[in-house]
């Protein structure tokens, strides 16, 4: 079994938790994980005028790691999630967000 499909029911379970606890986090989880979907859509946006789409969408995620680390620590000061759980999510998150760049970004939920 490969680290993605040991990893998507986690990612799934990331996602339920983050339903949950958006309601109760306060500027936290949810503003969080928008300010990042903005970070990554708005530097794809930037860098697929200058290079590939597959380019473009590493140089996002790059650019944007601040974003996404300020959004992975406020879901693990969560009690329901630690900090195992969100770096053994990270990798299937990072695969998950650039496909969501490479497929069409806000028109489709991260």
């Amino acid at each position: 079994m490969t680290i993605r499909a040991r990893a998507l029911p986690a990612l799934c379970l990331l996602s339920v938790i983050l339903s949950a606890a958006s309601a109760n986090a306060a500027p936290g989880v949810a503003d969080l994980h928008g300010a990042w979907r903005a970070c990554l859509h708005r530097n794809f946006t930037l860098q697929v005028s200058l290079s590939s789409r597959v380019i473009a969408a590493d140089v996002a995620l790059r650019t944007c790691r601040p974003s996404e680390q300020a959004y992975l620590t406020a879901l693990s000061a969560s009690p329901l999630v630690d900090d195992d759980d969100v770096a053994r999510v990270r990798p299937a998150l990072l695969l998950r967000a650039k496909g969501w760049l490479l497929d069409g970004g806000p028109q489709r939920p991260l």
